[in-house]
């Protein structure tokens, strides 16, 4: 079993990990913040927030899935979902 297991998602330490990825502050990157529309987030930057998902919680989201997803809020469900699944299994 891997490090990341059991791991717990601490949303404003996700903030931050976007935040950091997209050069914004960590307060602009609200719950209902839209990657395309209020972060400007394009192809490169969400291939960049994918990896560094995978880096930090061991878990693979699709770049594409980040814009298709929408907000931050959203993405943090996702996060937190995939968690509770690498957690059960």
């Amino acid at each position: 079993m891997s490090e990341n297991a059991h791991v717990v998602l601490d949303v404003e330490e996700l903030r931050a990990l976007v935040a950091e990825a997209l050069e914004l502050q960590v307060d602009e990157i609200t719950d209902e913040a839209r990657f395309d529309e209020d972060l400007g987030v394009d192809s490169l930057v969400s291939l960049e927030i994918s990896v560094r998902l995978e880096e930090r919680y061991g878990i693979r989201i699709d770049e594409n899935d980040l814009s298709e997803l929408g907000s931050f809020g959203r993405v943090s469900e996702l996060v937190r979902d995939q968690l509770a699944i690498r957690s059960a299994a």
